[in-house]
């Protein structure tokens, strides 16, 4: 009585062991953010600045990249993940454009002045007719503790064909739209 109870539960263990075995668990692929062009190069403007780590907003995946497809509902595309944490990569980035640009005499972690950036958005939105590519940044700059400038930029495109790495590529557009527009903004600034 025990044997015919328990071999129906052994024969449908046995099954679903062979089934999960047959699903492939390929690595998924690594994104990253490409360096990008010189900057427009300026006059130094700040002798030292600190630039922390971008921090990253609520609606924003620190590891994967998000789409949407409904409304107020956002998705990790399921092959693709940050290769670094988002913030970081776009921290380089940030460095290595001021570095370059001649606008700021060294770059440091901890101190005055600071600038902080924040990834309010950063999705591949696929509700409307053609997909697009959305990117949104609020970036500020604090003397004394005490927000002295605070600029939001946002932009988005149309890309193709769908799926992840034609929206990567269009982000990456519009990311260098914006480290151009970040640099222009700081050289702006009243000293």
């Amino acid at each position: 009585m025990r044997m015919s109870r328990l071999l129906p539960v052994l024969l449908c263990g046995l099954l679903l062991a062979g089934c999960a075995g047959a699903v492939s668990r390929e690595a998924p692929t690594p994104l990253r953010l490409e360096p990008v062009a010189a900057p427009a190069t300026y006059a130094e403007k700040l002798a030292r600045l600190s630039v922390e780590s971008p921090r990253i907003g609520a609606a924003v995946d620190p590891h994967d990249l998000l789409y949407s497809e409904e409304d107020f509902l956002r998705r990790p595309y399921a092959r693709v993940r940050w290769g670094a944490p988002l913030g970081q990569q776009l921290g380089d980035l940030v460095v290595e454009q001021l570095t370059r640009s001649g606008l700021v005499g060294a770059i440091q972690q901890g101190g005055d002045p600071r600038l902080e950036i924040e990834v309010v958005e950063w999705l591949h939105d696929y509700r409307g007719e053609a997909p697009m590519a959305r990117i949104a940044l609020r970036s500020s700059l604090y003397r004394d503790e005490r927000v002295v400038a605070q600029w939001r930029w946002s932009d988005r495109t149309v890309f193709t064909p769908a799926g992840p790495l034609p929206g990567l590529a269009a982000q990456q557009r519009l990311l260098e739209t914006w480290l151009a527009e970040l640099l222009a903004w700081l050289d702006g600034l009243p000293e």
